[in-house]
């Protein structure tokens, strides 16, 4: 489990944190850009390994590298739907799934940044009910979830994800639409309960 520190090292989606950045790619230097504006960039290969990142408000520049997350958008192919075209006369039948294959850390990714719910089948959690929160960083092993009404994140490995949720309206590409949100099943999670319990003091003191 991980606690936030001082030093942001994942983009936060602007609507949760308001933080722009910008990168250097050689001598270029780009504007203000929000989370997304900095994953299109990697998505046409301007923002590379070789690029270094600066928060709005710090004097230091970061590896893009040792940003979590933001180079996956280079290394997960774009899913295409399959869609028939109307001149062949081929119909849809709606009882069938007509959605291209996805893996989990495929969907994963695309939520990258927002909210998702999170059901841990673990004795501290169990028959309770989706604990929700945000998906701050997706790597090849597994993910980082925020859970801001208990001051922690925690590394979710993708070996403990049973399985995942999503409506039948769910698109086949690109973010959800408002509303939409990915559960995932989990084996277990540390006991969220307790660490607010003992992270309490620990605040209390350090603001007194």
């Amino acid at each position: 489990m991980y606690r936030g520190s001082p030093l942001r090292t994942s983009v936060r989606e602007e609507a949760v944190v308001g933080v722009k950045y910008r990168f250097k790619s050689g001598e270029f230097i780009s504007g203000w850009l929000l989370a997304d504006g900095l994953r299109e960039e990697v998505v046409k290969k301007r923002l590379t390994a070789e690029s270094t990142v600066q928060q709005a408000g710090r004097d230091d520049w970061i590896s893009a590298t040792a940003i979590p997350g933001l180079l996956v958008a280079a290394a997960a192919p774009p899913v295409t739907p399959s869609v028939p075209r109307e001149h062949e006369g081929t119909r849809v039948d709606p009882r069938h799934g007509t959605r291209p294959g996805e893996s989990i850390h495929h969907l994963l990714y695309r939520v990258l940044h927002m909210t998702i719910h999170v059901v841990s089948h673990d004795d501290a959690h169990d028959g309770e009910a989706a604990l929700a929160g945000l998906l701050v960083g997706v790597t090849a092993e597994g993910v980082m979830v925020e859970f801001a009404q208990f001051g922690a994140i925690v590394y979710i490995p993708l070996s403990r994800v049973r399985s995942a949720c999503i409506t039948a309206k769910f698109p086949t590409v690109g973010p959800p639409r408002r509303g939409e949100v990915v559960q995932i099943d989990v084996d277990a999670i540390p006991d969220l309960h307790a660490w607010a319990t003992r992270a309490t003091p620990e605040v209390a003191r350090a603001e007194s």
